[in-house]
């Protein structure tokens, strides 16, 4: 069962939607073109020149001034845009149009009327020798280029010919002049016309040339244009794949022609005046052939006292020949040659009526009418009238139709035999009779305005692009409960971008777990209702279409059409002008309550796609702003301060991490993304600008609901960053807590700080962020430093020591506002360290430039050889000494004072000095030097710890204090061991031989002791 009981749902067959409304006017049956005929309001004017003004009648208009046109006045155009009903109303007149008996008809169709059918259609008023040689010639020559092709190829090579021999001109200004000669030259446009690399431009299938040749042999095919084919601009800017192949002077005009827009509306004018002739010469006819079979009709016709009455559907297809036609229309009686009287009517459009038609058309026109309105005049055209017709014949049926019109029936009417007649028509509208179904008054306007350019009503398109796909597409759609689809919204959308916009109303529409029927709702409302919101249609719409109405929900009521004024005329009517017409009111929306600008920006883009950068950004911060404080950043991840999108930091929160751009949702950036087609969504933010704006909830309509609604999405989306960004609050899950412990326990030991090598868990977590010592061997050792400052420095490639502190206490501080972190989650931290990182893996939330950071500091961690050498460079090797260095000094300073009591001190000894560097030592320099000795010399045995360890240890001043004594002392006990073995026995030496041989004794212990511990024996010059 359907709405309408046992019958379908739909009251026509799909079939007949193509039949009854094809393409162009001319394809229907006589009886389904008067069937689907409505009046049409024209501008009629008597001023051909004059574009404005005019009095808005009727076809009947047309009609009698066809009757009463006079034979010096043998012209009548009809203006219009194309699909604006031009072939329409030559029809309609040729339909209605009462000749008399001396009245011969010819109709020209404007398609599938090729030139010789045109020559023949007139030939066909002609008898006698003449009209037999004229009609060989027609058959003879049209059939000599029957070819496409070959007729392409004559056509370019005879438009280059006459364009070099008739192009140029001797009037004008004088640049135009000079640039006729160029391009009429052999170096101008006939080089660009016989250059074969350029043929394929010209030649192109939707090309000037083409279509000429097509038309002129096979007529015009439904999908051309009205307009006349010749050259525009455009079509001279010309490039090409391979140029180089083209000769010289064809590069230099095509050149000249892309550079210069003036010179290509000069050059297309110039070839628009050549193609008739050319025309001519490529079939063998031309508009003098025209001319003569014309007035060779017109002659014979006077002879018969006889008439000529021409309705041509479209002037344009004349090109070519034009200028024969108006040559045998314009053409007058003479005493030696009586011509009949010649009537034309004429649809053409109005650029090439106003620009190409030559001036004698305009001194021999009648009156001109013309289906562009004048500004700012209104008619009582109803675009639902004209609709009702169509879906009427739709519903009746072609053959149907045309067995009435046969037999002189009345037109049936479809409606009078439904069952629900009366309800269909109360909820969809009628128009005489005539049910609106599938369509109501607004659901037909907001299709008929998505599909009109700048607002205006072109026929053909209201019929191909709207109630054709409708009755056709839509048909099985209705039957099957799937109306009003989503390609119907889509087909119309234009026409309701500012219909139901909110998301809140389009909320109050659903249905509750049946998504495509509360699509089909919202649809149904846009499209159907009043506009102005939410609500429930008249019962018999909600039926039709399967869409039960909400319970609960109002129905609003739509204003009563204005009564539509008819256009009939009176039995001998007279015309009204447009001022004397009373406007028809246009019902429209009650007007919204006042909404924030940022409201009315989101609907604007749920419905248009479209919205202002400077709108997303303030929605990204009030979006941001409302999940911030339910992340408790503060809460064991170092507050907000530590999640902003630094390099060290990322990815982190903040406006920008909101994503609303559509095309970047599934980026791994997109730390928030905001579908625009998620319903729930779209509530919450709109709820969000609404409250943003009042400043609370108070303010806002429905506020306490909506708040509802934007509390569960926040809570969602605070769910959603903290799935990508947070880390787990159980340590044994936070592996990048665990890594990045152990990377700052390492790199802590490799600045030496004391508590990283201490085994406890607590001096561990001190040694994360303690400061480095102070060292005082950074300018002795520049390996070690260039060591401590990779590990403090950041780079452009990788993250200091500070920027691995400031991640881990993202995973394991506490903060208070928006301040730096307060206390560290020692608990957690402490947890980490015990468990290691042996299981541990980079989780994905971590950015590359941290892993390869850390990796990079342990790769430079484990390659500590220059640090070694350096550190050996500056340890010396204690183990000969032979005893404690302090008391080797003393023995030392007591032979030097010796000598100097003797008076034998030799020079360059300085007893102070030494005297300084030994009481400089310190207890315990001498065991620290021989440990790090030790250390180093075991170098290769040692684990990394150890290493570091021995290259941070305290060992560095020990280290040069006795650098600082052994250099002295060596260079003393040299200087006395040189002193002591020079010369003979004196009486003084002699007297001390005892002492001596002591004093050298312990001298050379000394030497042997000192010795041992330089890397080689002083030199002469040493000693010297």
């Amino acid at each position: 069962m359907s709405w309408r009981g046992t019958l379908p749902a739909t009251c026509w067959d799909a079939g007949e939607a193509s039949a009854i409304i094809p393409v162009e006017a001319e394809s229907t049956s006589v009886g389904v073109f008067l069937a689907t005929h409505s009046t049409i309001p024209i501008t009629q004017r008597d001023q051909v020149e004059n574009v404005r003004g005019g009095m808005v009648v009727d076809e009947r208009a047309l009609l009698r001034a066809v009757q009463d046109q006079p034979a010096d006045q043998p012209i009548i155009p009809i203006l219009g845009k194309s699909g604006t009903g031009k072939s329409h109303l030559v029809r309609w007149l040729r339909a209605n149009l009462e000749t008399k008996p001396s009245t011969r008809l010819i109709f020209v169709p404007k398609h599938r009327m090729s030139l010789r059918g045109i020559l023949e259609l007139i030939l066909e008023h002609a008898s006698g020798p003449r009209a037999d040689e004229l009609r060989v010639k027609v058959a003879t020559a049209v059939d000599a280029a029957a070819d496409e092709k070959t007729a392409q190829l004559k056509l370019r090579a005879a438009l280059a010919v006459n364009i070099e021999t008739r192009g140029s001109r001797s009037e004008g200004t004088a640049e135009e002049i000079e640039l006729r000669q160029y391009l009429a030259s052999p170096e101008g446009l006939p080089a660009l016309f016989g250059d074969d690399v350029f043929r394929s431009r010209l030649l192109t299938e939707h090309g000037p040339i083409a279509r000429l040749v097509r038309e002129k042999l096979s007529g015009k095919g439904d999908g051309d244009k009205e307009d006349a084919f010749g050259f525009t601009a455009d079509d001279l800017n010309l490039s090409v794949d391979d140029v180089a192949r083209a000769g010289h002077a064809a590069r230099e005009v095509a050149g000249a022609l892309t550079s210069e827009p003036s010179l290509r509306e000069l050059a297309a004018k110039m070839i628009n005046e050549q193609l008739g002739p050319s025309v001519s010469e490529v079939f063998g006819l031309g508009g003098d052939d025209l001319k003569q079979i014309l007035t060779d009709v017109r002659v014979e016709m006077e002879q018969q006292g006889l008439e000529l009455l021409v309705l041509i559907e479209d002037f344009s297809i004349f090109q070519g020949i034009q200028g024969g036609l108006i040559d045998a229309i314009t053409l007058i009686s003479t005493e030696t040659q009586q011509l009949c009287p010649m009537r034309v009517v004429m649809a053409v459009t109005t650029g090439y009526f106003v620009n190409q038609m030559p001036e004698t058309v305009y001194t021999r026109t009648y009156q001109v009418f013309d289906l562009d309105l004048p500004e700012g005049s209104a008619s009582a055209f109803d675009p639902r009238g004209f609709a009702s017709r169509y879906l009427n014949a739709v519903r009746v049926g072609a053959s149907t139709l045309d067995k009435a019109h046969t037999q002189g029936d009345e037109l049936v009417n479809a409606c009078e035999q439904c069952p629900v007649n009366a309800a269909c028509h109360q909820a969809f509208g009628q128009v005489d009779g005539y049910g609106l179904f599938p369509f109501n008054g607004p659901a037909l306007e907001r299709a008929i305005a998505s599909q009109s350019a700048n607002g205006g009503f072109v026929a053909r398109n209201v019929l191909t692009r709207v109630i054709r796909p409708v009755l056709s597409r839509d048909n099985a759609e209705i039957e099957n409960g799937r109306f009003p689809s989503e390609g119907f919204a889509d087909d119309f959308r234009a026409g309701v971008e500012d219909r139901l916009t909110s998301i809140e109303e389009q909320f109050k529409l659903r249905s509750p777990g049946d998504d495509e029927l509360s699509e089909r709702r919202v649809r149904l409302v846009k499209f159907w209702g009043t506009g102005t919101g939410a609500e429930n249609l008249a019962s018999p719409i909600h039926d039709a279409f399967g869409v039960p109405p909400v319970e609960g929900l109002t129905r609003r009521s739509e204003p009563a059409p204005v009564p539509v004024p008819s256009l009939e005329p009176e039995r001998d009517p007279t015309t009204r002008s447009a001022q004397a017409r009373p406007p028809l009111p246009t019902p429209s929306p009650q007007s919204p309550a006042p909404e924030p600008r940022l409201v009315k920006a989101i609907d604007r883009w749920i419905a248009t796609q479209n919205i202002l950068q400077g709108d997303l950004n303030e929605l990204r911060n009030i979006i941001f702003s409302a999940v911030r404080p339910r992340l408790n950043l503060e809460d064991g991840y170092g507050g907000e301060n530590l999640w902003r999108n630094e390099k060290a930091l990322a990815p982190g929160f903040e406006a920008k991490s909101v994503e609303l751009n559509q095309a970047n949702l599934a980026a791994a950036a997109a730390v928030l993304p905001i579908d625009r087609s998620n319903q729930r969504d779209m509530r919450a933010l709109r709820a969000l600008a609404w409250a943003n704006q009042k400043g609370s909830w108070a303010g806002v309509p429905d506020g306490e609901a909506l708040q509802r609604v934007a509390e569960e999405a926040v809570g969602e989306w605070a769910r959603i960053v903290a799935a990508k960004l947070l880390p787990s609050s159980s340590a044994e899950d936070d592996h990048e807590l665990a890594l990045l412990a152990s990377a700052l326990l390492e790199a802590s030991r490799a600045l030496g700080i004391a508590d990283a090598y201490k085994t406890d868990t607590a001096s561990k977590i001190r040694a994360l962020f303690a400061p480095g010592p102070p060292r005082v061997d950074a300018v002795a050792r520049p390996q070690l430093q260039s060591l401590h400052n990779y590990i403090l420095d950041g780079a452009p490639t990788r993250v200091g020591r500070a920027q691995l502190q400031q991640r881990l206490l993202r995973h394991a501080s506490y903060t208070q506002g928006a301040g730096d972190p307060l206390a560290l989650n020692v608990t957690k931290l402490a947890k980490a360290i015990r468990a290691g990182t042996t299981a541990a893996q980079w989780p994905d939330s971590t950015p590359d430039l941290i892993k390869t950071s850390v990796a990079t500091l342990g790769n430079r961690l484990t390659s500590l050889e220059p640090q070694w050498q350096e550190a050996q460079a500056l340890v010396p090797d204690l183990a000969d000494l032979g005893g404690d260095i302090k008391d080797v000094a003393a023995e030392l300073l007591v032979l030097v004072n010796e000598r100097s009591a003797a008076g034998g001190l030799p020079g360059g000894i300085s007893p102070e000095a030494l005297r300084v560097a030994a009481r400089a030592l310190k207890q315990g320099d001498q065991r620290r030097v021989d440990e790090a000795f030790a250390d180093l010399s075991r170098w290769d045995d040692l684990s990394g710890v150890e290493r570091l360890q021995v290259l941070n240890g305290d060992w560095f001043e020990a280290a040069q204090r006795v650098r600082t004594w052994l250099d002295g002392a060596t260079r003393a006990v040299a200087l006395l061991q040189s002193s002591l073995g020079q010369g003979g026995t004196t009486s003084v030496q002699a007297e001390y031989a005892v002492g001596r041989d002591r004093l050298v004794g312990n001298l050379n212990a000394a030497a042997d002791s000192i010795a041992g511990l330089l890397p080689t024996a002083p030199t002469a010059e040493d000693i010297a």
